[in-house]
């Protein structure tokens, strides 16, 4: 894999507009193919001196960079915004995960009802649908994903091997902190889904989601 990360700073030039436009263009680089993981974000503001805006870009290699640089997308995005609202940028590459596994691609989760279930990953915990599979007609499966992480779930019609799972822990998505736990359980409670009470997990605090096949997806925080 390699990872270019580009650190920004805004024109003085640039008003509200301006920064706008340059953080939905910078979403919609997505579409190019060969970009396969993208973070960006404003600066937290903790200390004096820093840039304004960073970017976190992962391909499968240099080489995809290079075409990701020359795409269209990537070109109307320099020129039609960074070129205007951006005054200077520290860029820094490195190659990661060199003929190994780099992280978890998506998990497979079997359904009784996909488009229920598409309805409340998203209700829950803000997933996305980005593809669907039809056969005859039917909806039998969807990919989703996390617009913040870039998780990647894929929900396949199979009743059988969902009630099988009913009650089991196959899913467990990570939350910062306690409080970022209780902020997630707050706004589950404030959109009617049902979860269970936080325990003591390994390392942090834990709690059970079950969704609409009684699967438990399992809140967990880092400490």
């Amino acid at each position: 894999m390699f990872r270019q990360v580009v650190a920004h700073r805004w024109s003085p030039r640039a008003d509200a507009a301006a920064r706008d436009g340059f953080r939905a263009a910078m979403e919609s680089l997505r579409a190019v193919p060969e970009l396969v993981a993208l973070h960006h974000c404003d600066d937290a503001g903790h200390f004096a001196g820093n840039h304004d805006y960073v970017a976190v870009l992962d391909f499968p290699d240099f080489a995809a960079a290079r075409r990701y640089v020359a795409s269209p997308v990537h070109q109307a995005f320099v020129r039609d915004h960074a070129a205007s609202a951006v005054d200077c940028r520290v860029v820094v590459q490195h190659d990661w995960a060199v003929g190994a596994v780099s992280g978890v691609h998506h998990v497979k989760l079997p359904v009784s009802d996909v488009a229920r279930s598409v309805e409340w990953y998203g209700r829950a915990f803000g997933f996305a649908r980005v593809w669907e599979l039809r056969e005859d007609g039917e909806l039998r499966g969807a990919a989703l994903r996390h617009p913040e992480s870039g998780l990647q779930l894929a929900l396949r019609r199979d009743p059988e091997r969902a009630a099988a799972l009913a009650g089991f822990d196959t899913l467990c998505l990570a939350v910062g902190t306690r409080s970022d736990l209780d902020a997630v359980l707050d706004r589950l409670d404030e959109w009617g889904v049902d979860h269970g009470s936080p325990f003591a997990g390994r390392g942090g605090d834990a709690v059970d989601v079950p969704d609409p096949d009684g699967h438990l997806v399992r809140l967990h925080t880092f400490c």
